[in-house]
């Protein structure tokens, strides 16, 4: 990505030599023979960094240091001058000027000055945000499988990772890892030592997506008291993922799209135009294709992202991940809250098989860290997990007389009997075989002959 560079300087032939070695070097530049002009320049196009001659004829280069740093601290403001003093010189330091060259210079060193300013200030609006990203991160859990169905998905992820493919649609049932992917594709790509930066379209105003996606001059809204860097711009060089891309107003995917093809942008209230080398992964859990046929989602947006697809299987097709995943998430909690849960027992198991998750993984790990939290014991029994598992996985037989109620079986009331018993003692089993006046051996062995083990 090109900085913009504003060179202030009442010497025509530094301006025009400076003006030629930054375009040579790829900057963006803006020149100004005096103050007042460039405190116009930089008020109009915000630049990244300024050159700034300590004397310019109008107003001195202190004095718009001092207006710079009032209305963008974050600036970067390189000073010049032949015939400063050292108090001068202290004085532009303490202003928070960054650095500061004497006449005559060499336009090499004027060159890595400036690199390096631009450098530092794109590493601090990158820093920012993802100090703010790291306090929002949860444990994912990571992609574990077992199944056939993805380990097949997984190649596809990896070979995409490694393509030049720029830009990426993953979708799926909420719940099903969309996330997760989206940071394999980034992991394994050679844009791995760049930023992985994301965006939640379902969680912004409309009014602020363009502002967050593209960032904003200070002052550009009522709310904006100073430069923001859009994701786009920090993302340059690594991964842009953008969740729920289905929750985008039409407006803002018009924008989007101008975004995709170009990979240029400009930040609210700014006219330069930036270029940027970012990944676009976008991911949703709607049917885009219907929401094209309902005018809810752009067309040509969707063709777009349609040029490479991942599709992620729900859970309820993944029975073989079931088990891997429901005992890794209880080792998590065993972890998080200090427990020492042995595993899941078989009859819990058969539960689990038998229903449909549609919280897909999201809702199993939610499901064992609340019974691991909630209930103590070695086993995760059946009277531990939530009442809506039981009509899915063990319907009660059919009557065939209307006046006849089934009748349970001894073994039936028995065991009915110890899982609430277990239930009201945390699943301490040394305290319900108290409770029920046998031995803890005795109630082990009968839990194991009932298959609840």
């Amino acid at each position: 990505m090109s900085a913009h560079v504003l060179v202030a300087d009442d010497e025509a032939l530094i301006l025009s030599s400076l003006r030629g070695v930054l375009l040579q070097e790829g900057f963006e530049v803006t020149v100004a023979s005096s103050g007042e002009q460039a405190w116009m320049h930089f008020v109009n196009a915000r630049p990244d960094v300024v050159l700034l001659d300590l004397l310019l004829g109008d107003i001195t280069g202190i004095e718009v240091l001092r207006r710079i740093r009032q209305l963008s601290p974050e600036t970067k403001v390189i000073l010049i001058s032949a015939h400063a003093t050292i108090e001068q010189a202290v004085e532009a330091m303490k202003l928070g000027g960054y650095d500061f060259i004497r006449k005559p210079f060499e336009l090499e060193e004027i060159v890595t000055t400036v690199r390096n300013a631009a450098r530092t200030s794109e590493l601090e609006g990158r820093v920012d945000y993802l100090a703010r990203r790291a306090a929002q991160q949860h444990d994912s859990g990571g992609l574990l499988y077992s199944s056939t169905v993805m380990a097949g998905k997984l190649r596809e992820v990896e070979l995409i990772a490694k393509s030049p493919v720029q830009t990426v649609l993953i979708q799926g049932e909420s719940g099903t890892g969309k996330q997760l992917v989206a940071q394999l594709l980034h992991e394994r790509s050679v844009r791995k030592s760049g930023p992985l930066v994301e965006l939640n379209c379902s969680t912004l105003p409309e009014t602020l997506v363009e502002s967050e996606l593209f960032g904003h001059e200070r002052g550009a809204f009522s709310d904006a008291r100073e430069r923001k860097l859009g994701l786009a711009e920090i993302a340059d060089g690594g991964t842009l993922f953008l969740d729920e891309i289905g929750d985008l107003s039409l407006s803002a995917q018009a924008k989007l799209l101008t975004f995709l093809e170009q990979r240029t942008f400009r930040r609210v209230g700014a006219t330069a135009l930036r270029k940027v080398d970012v990944r676009v992964v976008a991911a949703t859990h709607r049917d885009l294709r219907a929401m094209v046929a309902a005018k809810s989602f752009r067309g040509d947006l969707l063709f777009r992202l349609n040029a490479m697809i991942i599709e992620l299987p729900p859970l309820r097709e993944r029975p073989d991940d079931l088990e891997l995943l429901a005992e890794h998430f209880l080792r998590a909690a065993n972890q998080e809250y200090r427990k020492t849960w042995q595993g899941i027992s078989a009859a819990a198991k058969q539960l689990l098989g038998g229903y449909s998750w549609p919280g897909n993984v999201r809702e199993l790990r939610s499901m064992i860290s609340r019974a691991a939290l909630f209930y103590d014991g070695e086993w995760l029994l059946p009277a531990h997990l939530p009442s809506e598992l039981i009509p899915a996985a063990a319907p009660r037989a059919p009557v065939t007389d209307a006046t006849e109620e089934p009748i349970a079986t001894l073994a039936a009331v028995e065991l009915a009997h110890i899982r609430r018993v277990l239930s009201l003692c945390g699943g301490n089993r040394t305290v319900a075989a108290q409770k029920l006046g046998v031995t803890r051996q005795t109630l082990s062995r009968r839990i194991e002959e009932s298959g609840d083990a």
